[in-house]
């Protein structure tokens, strides 16, 4: 069934319009995105029984190299599950998040067929995020009550709690950006300012809420998506972009050698505001890289790396655990979890999609692969710092993004598979 509206029923337009919606919930909690998102799963299930095509053209993308790449990735993971200290939490990290890559699979087969399903899906995405951004600036500008509303916090709190509460939302409201830009593109009228007054609106609650993860995650954006831009002009371009990233990164190695060896609670330089430093992170990042060097291969288990030996022992004069519950680094996360065996199949499936995209981009200037390089570079970036890289939520905001800019092509193109 394709681009057919006398075929459409209210199941399709409501899952179609779930999809949308299920990130911007992120406003009124993790909760309400995996809820959403899970009803959204159900009720695609339910139409794909009806419509066969939709699983035909997930196997498919099942069936392709990438859809290969990821399940040997998936397999080299699983080999440190039964020597897990916790093989039973280990298998249902393992098996939800192959599952939340099936189920986004199927969101994407769903669209792709669906004209009138992905005209739905992207309204139901720039009117749930502008409503989104309307309750927090609301709330930072002193009307806290609509928010508090969402979230469920009825008891009186303080103005200072709209610039705090918000920063996990501000997490997936950095990988929104990409995604609102890439579909603000083809269309006119409201849709086209909504798209991008909600984008803007995007980065200033990220700004304001001083998510770091988040503004790095911006900043990796920009760069990739400037340098994917400035590679297919090459000459100029390219040269202005290599010589800024070289002194960009430049600057950052001498940072790393020059900060003290042992975590600080101060900047060491007066040009270096206190709010860079996180002597939390440092702990427990030189924590568990010292756990990694002791389990090297297979590592200690999926989504347990906080129950190794000495995790909740307190840190000196710091009245924190040196590693309470996951590393705030997806690379130390998933080294310290699956090993070398299960980290580089990860590292280089990820470098296949990214590859995929960057190779489409140069060859036909594809705005939909740019937007899956800049969501990619928010997401992987942020994830550098921030939640558990098995952390539901998250996992569901980056795949079912990159389903919906994948099934969202020109109208001239045929649907990427994701």
């Amino acid at each position: 069934m394709t681009d057919n509206p006398a075929h459409s029923t209210w199941l399709r337009d409501a899952t179609a319009i779930a999809i949308g919606l299920a990130v911007p919930a992120m406003v009124s909690g993790r909760a309400v995105l995996q809820g959403i998102a899970a009803a959204a799963l159900i009720a695609v299930l339910i139409v794909a029984w009806r419509d066969r095509t939709i699983f035909a053209r997930a196997g498919a993308a099942a069936r392709s190299r990438l859809g290969v790449v990821v399940i040997i990735a998936f397999a080299a993971m699983a080999v440190s599950i039964p020597g897990s200290l916790d093989p039973l939490r280990s298998f249902e990290a393992w098996g939800r998040t192959l599952a939340y890559i099936c189920g986004c699979t199927l969101f994407w087969a769903f669209l792709a067929g669906d004209a009138r399903a992905r005209r739905l899906c992207q309204i139901s995405l720039i009117l749930g995020t502008c409503t989104a951004v309307a309750l927090v600036v609301l709330a930072q500008l002193g009307v806290m009550r609509p928010l508090n509303i969402v979230r469920l916090q009825l008891e009186r709190v303080s103005h200072y709690w709209a610039f705090k509460e918000p920063r996990a939302f501000a997490a997936a409201a950095a990988c929104l950006v990409p995604a609102l830009v890439y579909l603000a593109l083809p269309m006119r009228g409201w849709k086209i300012v909504g798209a991008l007054a909600a984008a803007l609106g995007l980065v200033a609650i990220t700004v304001t809420t001083a998510n770091k993860s988040a503004i790095a995650g911006l900043l990796a954006l920009i760069l990739a998506v400037s340098f994917v831009w400035a590679l297919r002009r090459r000459k100029v371009w390219l040269y202005s972009w290599l010589a800024w990233a070289t002194a960009v990164s430049a600057a950052g190695i001498w940072l790393v050698h020059a900060l003290p060896d042992q975590p600080t609670l101060t900047a060491p330089w007066p040009w270096l505001p206190d709010w860079l430093i996180d002597p939390h992170r440092q702990y427990i990042w030189q924590f568990t890289m010292g756990k990694i060097a002791e389990a090297p291969w297979t590592g200690y288990g999926i989504n347990v790396i906080n129950r190794v030996e000495g995790a909740g022992m307190m840190v000196p004069g710091y009245h924190q655990q040196f590693l309470p519950s996951h590393p705030h680094n997806w690379i130390l996360e998933v080294l310290g979890e699956t090993g070398v065996i299960g980290f580089l199949p990860m590292a280089a499936t990820l470098a296949w999609f990214f590859a995929r995209q960057v190779h489409r981009y140069l060859l036909s200037a594809s705005a939909a692969a740019l937007a899956q390089i800049g969501l990619f570079a928010v997401f992987w970036s942020s994830s550098l710092f921030n939640f558990s890289i098995w952390s539901s939520w998250w996992l569901i905001t980056f795949f079912l993004l990159s389903a919906i800019i994948a099934a969202s092509p020109p109208a001239t193109s045929q649907p990427a598979s994701p």
